[in-house]
Formats: C-alpha cells, structure tokens, sequence
C-alpha cells in the first residue's frame, strides 16, 4: 500500500517487499537464535550475493542462446 503512494510499479514493489520481508525473517531467526548483528549482517549478504550471482548467470545463459539463435538464423539465410 504504501508503494502505491511512491508510485512504484507492482513487480518493483513486490521485489522490495520481499527484500525487506526477508530480512525481517532473518532478522527474527538470528534473534531467537541469539546470533549476533554482524553475522546477520554476513548471512545476509551472503544470500545477496548468491541471488546477484544466480541473476546474472541466467543473464549470461539468455544472452548466450540469443547469440547462439543469431549464428544459425544468419547460416539458414546465407544458404537460401
């Protein structure tokens, strides 16, 4: 509700509250857990850089199979 106010868009908003959802989460298992701040901290990004890296390796696959889907559709042409 409040990002209707910020005018940010749906899957924008639904990314940042799932952010903040998740840290609310880790934030209340470390509590329960007695685990100090910093680690939380550490944990959490480590779990940031774990989703960068899995967003970036899907990047790298697409534009891949695009490059790859480029060659072939250039060969069928040369050949025609």
């Amino acid at each position: 509700m409040i990002f209707s106010l910020l005018k940010i868009r749906k899957k924008t908003s639904a990314v940042i509250a799932g952010i903040f959802i998740g840290a609310a989460c880790l934030w209340g298992v470390a509590m329960w857990q007695e685990i100090p701040p910093r680690e939380i901290a550490i944990i959490f990004m480590g779990s940031m850089i774990f989703i960068f890296g899995i967003i970036l390796i899907a990047f790298l696959v697409v534009l891949l199979l695009k490059l790859v889907g480029r060659i072939i559709n250039r060969s069928n042409i040369d050949s025609e």
